[in-house]
This record gives C-alpha cells, sequence and structure tokens, in this order.
C-alpha cells in the first residue's frame, strides 16, 4: 500500500491531497496499492497559482505482510494563517510528522510532531484511526474537505472529536462508491472539488 500525500499552497490555503480520484484532477496523488514500493510521490501539476509545498510532499509505502493494524495518525496544525493536515510520518518536514504505521497492534494514542515556527496543533481534529486489514477486504478512504474563506481542512478520519466534520473512512466487504461526509457547521461547507472516496482493494495479489 503506497500513501501518497501531496500539499499545495496558493499563498491563501494550504491543501492536502491523499486520493489519486478527485474531481479536481490537477492536484490528485499516486495513492495505491501493489506489488511494489513506491519511492518517489506523484502529485498533480496543480493550476495556476498553486504550486507544490514541497516539504510536506512525500509517499510512504506500507507492507501488508508485515502487520494487521493501519494505524491512520492524522496531524492538523494551524498557525493562524493556514491549516495544514499531515498523515504521513516521513515528510522532509520532520516536526510536524506522524505515527502513521501498519503493526500487529493496534495503536490507541495519536503520536504528532511538536510544530515550530509559531505551528501548534488543532486539537479538535486530531485523531489515530486504527483498522483492521485482516477484518475485511475493501479499505475505503473519504477524504473530505472544507473551506470557510479563510482556511481549507482535509479530513480522512472518522473519529476525530470535531464529529461534525468527520469521514466514513471504513474496512468492508464492499467498495464505497459514494463519499461520506458530515455535515460542518460554523461558517464551513464542503469544498466538493476536492472530495471523493478511493476504495483499495486488499485481496492477495490485487493490483
Amino acid at each position: 500500500m503506497n500513501l501518497h500525500q501531496c500539499v499545495y499552497s496558493n499563498g491563501s490555503f494550504l491543501y492536502t491531497n491523499l486520493l489519486p480520484n478527485t474531481p479536481n484532477a490537477p492536484f490528485n496523488t499516486g495513492t495505491n496499492i501493489s506489488d511494489t514500493r513506491d519511492t518517489v510521490a506523484r502529485c498533480g501539476p496543480a493550476v495556476a497559482g498553486w504550486s507544490l509545498n514541497t516539504a510536506n510532499v512525500s509517499v510512504l509505502p506500507l507492507d501488508r505482510v508485515r502487520g494487521r493494524y493501519l494505524n491512520l495518525h492524522q496531524c492538523v496544525y494551524s498557525n493562524g494563517s493556514y491549516l495544514y493536515t499531515n498523515l504521513l510520518s516521513n515528510t522532509p518536514n520532520v516536526p510536524f510528522n506522524t505515527g502513521t504505521n501498519l503493526s500487529y497492534t493496534r495503536d490507541t494514542v495519536v503520536r504528532c510532531g511538536p510544530a515550530v515556527g509559531g505551528w501548534s496543533l488543532d486539537t479538535a481534529n486530531v485523531a489515530v484511526l486504527s483498522l483492521d486489514l485482516a477484518a475485511d477486504r475493501y479499505l475505503n478512504l473519504h477524504q473530505c474537505v472544507y473551506s470557510n474563506g479563510r482556511f481549507l481542512y482535509t479530513n480522512l478520519l472518522s473519529n476525530t472529536p470535531n464529529t461534525p466534520f468527520n469521514t466514513g473512512t471504513n474496512l468492508s466487504s464492499t467498495s464505497d462508491t459514494v463519499a461520506k461526509c458530515a455535515t460542518a457547521g460554523g461558517g464551513w461547507s464542503l469544498d466538493t472539488p476536492n472530495v471523493a472516496v478511493f476504495s483499495l482493494d486488499l485481496t492477495p495479489g490485487t493490483p
């Protein structure tokens, strides 16, 4: 399983995307399931005014035969001007890295880097989601992106303390085809071009 994280900036917003199939195709990533490890992050070219925020871009390859539980640690940071969502443990921007891993045990406490330079954790949107990859066939990653005109907030987890923004990410015997996103509130609304669900077939030997 190769999780590609692409982070873009336009000087006003930071946008984190982990999915390869959002309607906003110029920002899509290379996330996939494969028999080979990806070593280079694949990110779309973006569009005019947007560029890659390379310090926060990476690919995390996870070997399904070396662990049972996918522990997705989501760390969200704020500096008063931007929100930044990170799910990966190996970006070049080490002080913001997470504890995302594949393990034989469930993680119950989220691990987030200490951040630097005026950034701090936005704790309401921080969580760890532990998924038993042996339990079902499909890993359905639901990505919900919200905007309030000042910030963009990307959430992939179904269990953050900020319940009105939670997603439908799950393990299931069926492939999800419609993104499930909570309704938000407080002046926030879905940024629909960046919302999608990506279903990964965990059956051994499935490319």
